[in-house]
């Protein structure tokens, strides 16, 4: 079988025509009814009832219609994914990522990807629904936090990070208990944040309730505040690498240690756009050039996939 002959095949019974889907087709009429006699031989059954001058598909006519339209598509979709290796620095790129800091690193990274990138328009999907917005489609990729494992979906470990208590001046300790942290007046994320419930857990687990003077979704807001002396804050580590915080000092925070892993998400086995590609590259770059603790395997498996 030919896929020209599935190409006549789906001119003939669009038109329900010989002679229109010819002409349409740019061969003659008698060609055409040859070449679907010899898809009907082929498949072993008439595809078309011929009434006088009018034609119908047969059952058999309609099953390989749904067929040959599904193979039509495929042929498309191939030829789309070809050229998107190929050309051109344009479309569009959709990312999924939970609320809070997080968004601040995929934003961030939208400044250099712009630059390099300024024909390619970028969506941000703020959701907790990061695994939902994949499966359905509405984002290339998903950026979060222990994500949940799907059949349908690759989850990589991107990174650990840590967080880091800050505050306008250093006392000369990198360590501090997680306690102390809490005997301080602090300035901090509100409880929607990713971080901020983070915090909310770990307080409830030492027994300990969590009361800051101020609440801001604003990180420039916290950093100034800590400048001023205000108070305290606790902030990942991406946050505090992204910002300029030369002039804030930071301390490990221990027993316990508040720590996550940064997960992205794909779809298993899908094609990775041109767009999506380039922005995971950046990531990956981004990742390595401020030391992040990274599973190196995973790394490699991204950069492999995304070339």
């Amino acid at each position: 079988m030919e896929l020209r002959h599935l190409e006549y095949f789906l001119m003939v019974s669009k038109e329900l025509h010989f002679t229109k889907a010819a002409g349409k087709l740019g061969i003659s009429q008698p060609t055409l009814s040859h070449q679907i006699k010899m898809l009907e031989q082929e498949i072993g059954y008439p595809l078309f009832n011929r009434v006088g001058k009018k034609i119908e598909l047969t059952q058999v006519g309609e099953i390989v219609q749904q067929e040959a339209l599904n193979i039509q598509g495929s042929i498309q979709s191939m030829s789309s994914q070809i050229a998107a290796f190929t050309k051109l620095e344009i479309g569009e790129l959709k990312i999924a990522v939970l609320p809070g800091e997080i968004t601040d690193l995929v934003s961030t990274l939208c400044i250099q990807f712009n630059h390099l990138y300024p024909n390619i328009k970028v969506f941000i999907q703020t959701t907790d629904q990061v695994e939902n917005a994949v499966l359905e489609n509405r984002a290339d990729f998903g950026i979060g936090f222990h994500l949940n494992q799907y059949d349908l979906l690759q989850v990589t470990k991107l990174y650990d990070e840590e967080f880091y208590l800050i505050s306008n001046q250093s006392n000369g300790e990198q360590r501090v208990s997680f306690s102390s942290v809490l005997d301080s007046p602090l300035i901090l994320f509100p409880s929607m944040h990713q971080c901020r419930k983070i915090l909310d857990k770990t307080s409830y687990e030492v027994g300990k309730q969590l009361e800051p003077i101020v609440e801001t979704s604003s990180i420039e807001s916290i950093l100034n505040l800590v400048r001023s002396g205000v108070g305290r804050s606790v902030v990942s580590r991406t946050l505090y690498e992204f910002y300029d915080t030369e002039d804030i000092s930071f301390q490990h925070i221990e027993k316990p240690s508040l720590t996550r892993s940064v997960y992205l998400v794909m779809k298993k086995n899908c094609f990775i756009n041109y767009a999506a590609r380039k922005y995971i590259k950046l990531l990956v770059r981004e990742i390595e050039k401020l030391h992040f603790h990274t599973d190196k395997d995973s790394i490699t498996s991204l950069r492999s996939s995304t070339l």
